[in-house]
């Protein structure tokens, strides 16, 4: 499995486990419309983010090796502190080794099948990989997907 695609199964199984998002789709019960969780992934410390893209898929996204208080924006304020609603940091990613080890989005699909969309790196976005940290993110075993597949079909 490609190891950025590792995380993405990583994050989605501990929302899926905190009961934050649904495979079966949003329901007046669910929390799926947007969030994020500031969890460990493969031992470090991440942050998890969820966004309701429309037709029951969510945008996932993964910060791995996230450290908050060396983000240049975690105590901004108004409009340029870090609120964990995009699928990338706020801060310029020049700024990026020293804070995040890596960051990745792809689209959870729930309508027609469930499973992350694309195969291997194929539809993975905003991908971002620190200097160093490719072989610590091919150590990390494969993990195995609640209740969805890690790959398949990509859908406009």
């Amino acid at each position: 499995m490609d190891p950025l695609r590792k995380l993405v199964v990583l994050g989605t199984n501990e929302l899926l486990s905190r009961g934050l998002i649904h495979l079966d789709g949003p329901s007046t019960a669910d929390r799926d419309d947007d969030g994020h969780v500031l969890t460990a992934i493969a031992g470090h410390a991440s942050v998890v983010m969820w966004s309701n893209i429309g037709f029951e898929e969510l945008r996932i996204s993964v910060w791995w090796k996230y450290d908050h208080s060396r983000h240049p924006q975690a105590e901004l304020t108004g409009n340029h502190r870090e609120r964990f609603s995009c699928s990338t940091p706020l801060a310029s990613k020049t700024k990026y080794p020293g804070f995040v080890g890596a960051c990745v989005s792809t689209w959870l699909e729930r309508k027609d099948g469930k499973y992350l969309q694309g195969k291997g790196r194929e539809h993975l976005f905003d991908t971002y990989v620190r200097k160093g940290e490719l072989q610590n993110l091919l150590q990390i075993a494969q993990p195995v997907p609640a209740g969805y597949s890690a790959e398949g079909r990509f859908h406009l």
